[in-house]
């Protein structure tokens, strides 16, 4: 198999042959500021359709029950409270962006938070998909751009272009997730904190 780089990011799989690699978490990334994300899983084979339809899709591939965000040729939903666009061109500059906002002022749900997502690449009548987990949607920047590497084929046997792209998502934590040090600290500390009041308790 060739590959032709196309533009900033896309790699567009050229072969003579009947058959694709298969998905792999290093097709696609996300960057927002100075962090990058890579898929933690991909599906292959995962069919288009409406919004609804292909977020069912990506569900049913990942045994998960993310929420409809955006998809790049339709309109997205707000999600408590946040919006999300998602811009997937053609292979005419080979990158996607995401951009997400707060909607409803000082009512939750804020930035900063932490999202897993689901992200379906679509050609033709075929698609793969990719699981984004633990990430941190910041104030600012409040854009993140990605790139993508198309290995599968489309319902015509074929490697597509690019159609569009659908993002769905869930909730994991209001600001960012603990490390897990961190996390793990916090719990001793307040441990100790009770051991000590229960020490004083006891003094008493």
């Amino acid at each position: 198999m060739k590959r032709l780089l196309l533009g900033t990011g896309l790699f567009l799989g050229l072969s003579g042959g009947a058959h694709a690699t298969l998905c792999a978490p290093s097709d696609l990334s996300l960057t927002i500021g100075s962090t990058t994300y890579a898929p933690t899983a991909c599906r292959d084979a995962i069919n288009n359709g409406n919004p609804t339809q292909e977020t069912a899709n990506l569900n049913a591939a990942f045994g998960t029950a993310f929420s409809y965000l955006d998809k790049s040729d339709d309109v997205g939903q707000i999600y408590q409270g946040l919006s999300f666009t998602v811009t997937a061109p053609q292979v005419v500059d080979g990158a996607w962006t995401v951009a997400w906002a707060d909607t409803n002022g000082n009512a939750p749900l804020n930035l900063p938070v932490t999202m897993s997502f689901e992200v379906g690449l679509f050609g033709g009548n075929n698609g793969a998909g990719y699981e984004l987990t633990n990430v941190l949607l910041p104030i600012t920047p409040n854009t993140g751009s990605g790139t993508f590497d198309i290995d599968f084929l489309n319902g015509g046997g074929q490697m597509p272009m690019l159609s569009h792209l659908t993002l769905t998502g869930v909730l994991v934590a209001s600001g960012p997730v603990p490390e897990p040090m961190s996390a793990a600290l916090l719990g001793v500390g307040l441990m100790g904190l009770a051991w000590v009041r229960r020490r004083g308790d006891l003094k008493a």
